[in-house]
């Protein structure tokens, strides 16, 4: 077994799903400065069951280059499985938080994967339905869910 440990990917990689205002407001809103964004907070969902701590943008960076350096290896053929413990959280919309989910790290690794292949299959192994992976997958039939 290797511990892999990818670079940080960038901002901008984020918005190949989500979109640039709600990646934006991910990177600004800080426990100090809410009370200056409560539109933004109800707009984007964050604030109740997501919510905003010290360093929430780096912890969605974090698990985010996880998945998606994950999905590199596979399409270099630098591993045959990959494992990101801490990624998973696919409940985030395309402007929305949702389920403790900021950014949805499995789309972004699918869309790394549909790079060099030509489908996907995604299986989830959590107890309730995928809202937003079920989603992406009848926009697309490249993706099996």
């Amino acid at each position: 077994m290797e511990v892999f440990r990818p670079s940080l990917i960038p901002p901008c990689t984020l918005t190949k799903f989500h979109s640039d205002d709600y990646i934006n407001f991910l990177r600004m809103i800080t426990p100090d400065n809410m009370g200056d964004y409560v539109r933004q907070l109800q707009r984007f969902n964050v604030g109740e069951d997501c919510p905003v701590f010290d360093g929430l943008f780096e912890f969605c960076q974090i698990y985010t280059s996880g998945s998606i350096g994950g999905a590199v290896r596979l399409n270099e053929k630098a591993s045959d499985i990959v494992i990101n413990w801490s990624g998973g959280l696919h409940h985030a919309k395309k402007s929305e938080a949702s389920g403790f989910c900021y950014v949805n790290d499995c789309v972004l690794a699918i869309l790394e994967l549909l790079k060099c292949h030509q489908r996907v299959l995604y299986i989830d192994i959590d107890i309730h339905h995928v809202s937003i992976i079920s989603f992406v997958c009848l926009v697309s039939f490249l993706i099996l869910s």
